[in-house]
């Protein structure tokens, strides 16, 4: 039998079918129809396919048993490899490495089956997200370029290949793709997405406000990272033009409250908070709200690239025991984590996460001091150039602390020369230059 990109599946159920494609489709597409593949692989215990996406369900379940429901299907899916077929065995591999943390070994199989079986969307869209991750702008693309030519009628392949190539900067086709998508599918938040960070990049904010909001219908039946995800996008285009109170207002409707307890929903929430801070912008009580539901996760210390925002979440909100406990665990992983991200924990997640520690607490030199031999390396930790953007204008607004301006000013003209001027970084300029004369 076949899925719905015309993969072989071994299994004589239709309902397995069924399953895998509407947990594929929610996978690519943002969707929210997952939990079908934990009955398929209970019914169909001898379909490789089904018992692997049922253990990859349970790795992405944020609650103390993950590892105990993953286990129970990735067990199962090992078992059964051996009736697979070869895409089959491929595949389950990389998503046992992936459950072993083998994240080298779980993407030399998702490039095997992108060279081999490029109409596998699946393994290609998981690959991206593992490279996406890491940091690894090139790879996503690779990806995206590999079976793009088996998905020429396949809108999400194409908003894909969009994503992959705004993070390389090729700005131009990126637009161009994801608008591709969109006519081919209206309902592809990742092609809107896509767009969306041309547009930030480019300035291009009224258009990035006109293109989101044209599109918002389109994302009530998104997962909440999604969801909240492209409404945050939609409120940093407003912040940009200093519009806070529309900012704000996307934050308490749309960007905070669709599942607080989701790590996507909270780091939406933080990284808008912080750059409202950065801003100027009175945000009231509303960390305390954040930090009640950042404090109460289990920390799984699976992506630096979150950590370091809870981290300022807590020390925003004084929630000491909390912090401690998480900064326990980062430490952890200078030890223990695989080898292949060793180095991001330890020479940019870590020193970063102290970094920001400080900034909360007001000692912007500790910041700079800090902040100062991980950032050139903050790539390495993942999340997308404009999310990273943040932790730039941590370092900035803490050089304007400090009254360094003669640091500062270069930057801040970095970013005019870079895009168009916009008033929040135009506002920004002109402070740092008053503020020089008067020094």
């Amino acid at each position: 039998m076949q899925d719905l990109y015309g993969n072989k599946i071994t299994t004589h159920s239709e309902k397995t079918v069924d399953a895998v494609n509407r947990f594929s489709e929610s996978l690519i597409g943002f969707g929210v129809d997952f939990g079908v593949i934990f009955e398929a692989s209970d019914g169909d215990p001898d379909c490789a396919i089904a018992n692997s996406l049922a253990g990859l369900l349970g790795l992405f379940l944020e609650t103390p048993d993950r590892l105990e429901i993953a286990d129970k299907y990735f067990v199962r899916a090992k078992n059964t490899m051996s009736k697979a077929s070869e895409r089959e065995q491929i595949f389950v591999s990389a998503l046992l490495a992936s459950r072993d943390q083998d994240v080298a070994t779980s993407l030399k199989c998702h490039r095997e089956l992108a060279e081999k079986y490029p109409r596998d969307l699946l393994s290609a869209k998981i690959g991206q997200t593992q490279y996406f991750n890491l940091g690894d702008d090139d790879g996503m693309l690779w990806l995206a370029d590999r079976v793009i030519d088996a998905h020429r009628d396949t809108a999400y392949a194409h908003g894909m290949r969009a994503f992959g190539l705004e993070q390389m900067s090729q700005l131009g086709e990126a637009e161009e793709e994801a608008r591709r998508a969109t006519h081919m599918r209206k309902c592809d938040p990742w092609a809107h997405h896509a767009a969306a960070h041309v547009m930030i990049t480019e300035g291009r904010h009224d258009e990035g406000i006109s293109w989101m909001n044209n599109l918002s219908d389109q994302w009530d039946g998104c997962n909440s990272f999604m969801y909240t995800h492209n409404w945050w996008h939609l409120a940093l285009f407003h912040l940009e033009l200093e519009e806070f109170s529309q900012a704000l207002d996307l934050y308490d409707t749309h960007i905070w409250g669709r599942d607080k307890t989701y790590s996507q929903d909270q780091i939406n929430a933080i990284s808008m908070l912080w750059r409202l801070e950065i801003a100027g912008v009175d945000v009231g009580d509303r960390w305390e709200n954040v930090a009640d539901f950042v404090a109460a996760r289990t920390f799984v210390n699976d992506q630096p690239f979150l950590d370091m925002q809870y981290v300022f979440a807590l020390a925003r909100a004084g929630r000491e025991e909390a912090l401690n406990r998480l900064m326990a665990s980062m430490e952890m992983m200078r030890r223990e984590s695989p080898l292949f991200t060793r180095t991001a924990w330890a020479e940019v997640a870590i020193p970063a996460a102290k970094a920001f520690v400080a900034y909360a607490k007001g000692d912007f030199k500790l910041c700079l001091a800090l902040l100062a031999p991980a950032r050139a390396q903050l790539q390495s930790i993942g999340g997308s150039h404009a999310q990273r953007d943040l932790f730039e204008q941590v370092w900035i607004q803490s050089l304007l602390k400090e009254k360094d301006f003669g640091t500062a000013l270069p930057l801040i003209q970095a970013r005019l020369d870079f895009r168009k001027p916009v008033k929040l970084d135009m506002s920004l300029m002109h402070m740092a230059k008053s503020a020089s004369l008067l020094a």
